[in-house]
């Protein structure tokens, strides 16, 4: 009896490690990020200070895992709930689809109504600000940080070489299969066509489409809609 209920505690302990992971992992995250907001510098090396060890000795890449495991939970107001608690700033009526992956919360801004959809890759490391009532479909990834294929070590772009952060503006749509490299600026009520790789500005109002994205049309300038940030409970 003793022996059965040894596995069965094996078993369940097995079944929910990753999430009794996440419990224990989640609050050093947050206080890692209230730590990266804070303006008195001593608290904000206290509150960090968990995390930095953690970083530096293990190397795990246990918040990388964590982020991962909140975009699986199928339940939109939780996972709201768990990333403005890792810093991300949202407005009202934010909606965050399943299987989205964050990198870096705490640099990543959403404005009133914006709406991310399922599978989406949002790599906010140099900064990404999404305006109100943005509208990202199916499979959209933007990057904000990228190599350089000309360093002998292949190590990232230098901050001083270019511009990394990305910013889209008010109702712009990023179609499924988008990808936005680094640097880019989408300007207001923008449309990216499906499939599209965006390497340059966006000008407002413009339709662009293909690789990479040129400006095929234009959009009405007229646009009042708002989304509302209704979704089912769970998805």
């Amino acid at each position: 009896m003793k022996t059965i209920l040894a596995i069965l505690v094996v078993l369940v302990f097995l079944l929910y490690a990753k999430w009794i992971f996440c419990v224990l992992y989640y609050p050093l995250m947050a206080m890692g990020a209230v730590g990266q907001n804070a303006s008195n510098r001593k608290l904000a090396y206290v509150l960090r200070f968990p995390m930095r060890v953690i970083e530096h000795f293990l190397r795990f890449g246990g918040g990388r895992f964590v982020l991962f495991q909140i975009g699986m939970i199928p339940s939109v107001h939780l996972r709201t709930w768990l990333y403005r608690g890792l810093g991300v700033k949202m407005g009202k009526n934010v909606t965050i689809h399943f299987r989205t992956e964050v990198r870096c919360p705490e640099r990543l801004t959403l404005g009133d109504g914006t709406i991310v959809g399922d599978n989406a890759i949002l790599d906010a490391r140099r900064g990404l600000t999404m305006g109100r009532n943005v509208n990202l479909s199916s499979n959209v990834s933007i990057y904000t940080l990228q190599h350089d294929y000309r360093d002998p070590d292949f190590n990232c772009l230098p901050e001083d070489e270019m511009k990394f952060s990305v910013e889209i503006d008010d109702r712009a749509w990023l179609g499924s299969n988008v990808i936005v490299l680094p640097g880019v600026h989408i300007g207001e009520g923008a449309v990216c066509c499906a499939g599209c790789v965006v390497t340059k500005n966006v000008e407002p109002y413009a339709v662009v489409a293909g690789i990479p994205a040129k400006k095929v049309s234009e959009r009405p300038r007229k646009l009042r809609y708002k989304f509302n940030g209704k979704s089912c409970r769970f998805y």
